[in-house]
């Protein structure tokens, strides 16, 4: 009992897990009274926190689908609130869905770094005229505030070491600067981290190395560091985003390749190679379109599936816009339920918002533009439409017919 009780106290010593869950879908603006930002643009900026932080990537934010969502910001949006900070400065809260977040990165086809994140100790070492200097965690400066604030909105995880007795008895500024691992090591086993960093300071220059290892492997098991520089006023923010961009890199993870929300959209009487390719382009631009495919070609009557960004009904407004369109359902004698070509289910049904439910198909077979006769995308034979197959899931259909 006695050796039980001594190996529970010694599991007791070791660093709890260093792993860190951070909160993607939080984040704050403080609002410049100068700049006239609108609620819009405070959203905006909001979402572009919370997506690169999601991302771990700024380059997220050039995706054409991302920036088309921007636009679209309240219906990701789940909370916001206001308040002041010590400053006096209005600061708005926001809150993000998760899910629809989800669904965002699924249709722009961008990587996920999760919440679970690796914890970096950081060690701070600033070179004044007189003399080197540890920066703890309570040290009233600027560098460390900054550090700390550009860690926030990349949802990169740090610690910094306190600054009690056995920190300053423990390592000195001769040894962080100098780089002696051991002493490195052994003053960082206390803290549990997954890996360390040192900085150096040196006016507006810094130098990091990082240590990609626990405190306890580069005692045991060196490996080679990592190290970077960056000068001026955008220093800090450079490292951050370098340390950022590396462990996002090895942790991030693909998401599915098709939105949950789509719907077919049929255009007939596209005559020409150009009215279809005219389609295409139009469709793509829309604000409200995530990405466009195509599911038939008919005669002169094309299907395109259409991932979305809204709902269906802002889809539809933004397509009737174009002069080039009109609906099928807005006048008589143009295609019914019962005209839709044979690649539609026979007992589609129209609802109060004037969708069909036609079948989902493969699209990966090849596409051709023939109007004297007619293809389907993925097409069967007669004989292997009689064979019993499970029925695939329907999507909503709308029927459009372009003018040329």
């Amino acid at each position: 009992m006695r050796y039980l009780a001594l190996l529970l106290i010694g599991f007791m010593s070791l660093p709890a897990a260093a792993v860190t869950k951070v909160d993607l879908y939080h984040t704050q603006v403080t609002v410049d009274p100068q700049s006239g930002q609108s609620d819009n643009q405070i959203r905006i900026q909001g979402m572009e926190q919370v997506l690169v932080r999601a991302t771990g990537s700024k380059s997220a934010l050039q995706n054409s689908v991302v920036k088309k969502a921007l636009n679209h910001n309240s219906q990701y949006l789940t909370q916001t609130s206001s308040t002041n900070n010590d400053q006096g400065q209005e600061v708005v809260k926001l809150g993000f869905s998760p899910v629809h977040i989800h669904k965002l990165l699924t249709q722009a086809q961008l990587p996920f770094w999760p919440e679970q994140r690796p914890t970096i100790l950081v060690w701070l070492v600033k070179d004044t005229d007189y003399d080197r200097r540890i920066i703890w965690e309570h040290s009233a400066s600027k560098l460390l505030q900054n550090m700390h604030k550009e860690a926030t909105v990349r949802g990169l995880p740090l610690t910094v070491p306190v600054g009690d007795f056995s920190d300053v008895t423990d390592l000195s500024t001769t040894d962080l600067w100098g780089g002696f691992t051991d002493a490195i090591g052994k003053a960082s086993a206390r803290y549990p981290t997954d890996a360390i960093m040192v900085v150096q300071a040196e006016g507006d220059d810094l130098h990091w190395t990082l240590y990609d290892q626990s405190a306890h492997e580069l005692q045991d098991d060196f490996k080679e560091p990592i190290t970077g520089q960056a000068s001026g006023d955008e220093a800090i923010n450079i490292m951050v985003d370098t340390i950022s961009d590396y462990y996002a890199k090895q942790g991030a993870v693909k998401v599915a390749e098709q939105s949950s929300q789509s719907l077919s959209a049929d255009f007939s009487h596209v005559t020409k190679a150009q009215d279809f390719f005219n389609i295409e382009k139009m469709l793509t631009s829309l604000s409200s379109v995530a990405s466009v495919s195509v599911q038939h070609i008919q005669g002169d009557d094309v299907q395109y599936r259409i991932h979305l960004l809204t709902q269906p009904e802002v889809f539809k407004q933004e397509v009737l816009r174009n002069s080039m369109v009109q609906s099928s359902d807005e006048q008589s004698g143009w295609m019914t339920v019962e005209d839709v070509p044979q690649f539609a289910q026979q007992n589609s049904q129209v609802d109060e918002t004037g969708l069909a439910s036609s079948s989902e198909t493969d699209d990966k077979s090849a596409m051709t533009i023939n109007s004297g006769g007619s293809q389907s995308l993925g097409e069967t034979s007669s004989e292997e439409s009689q064979d019993t197959q499970p029925a695939t899931p329907t999507m909503p259909t709308m029927h459009f017919i372009w003018n040329e």
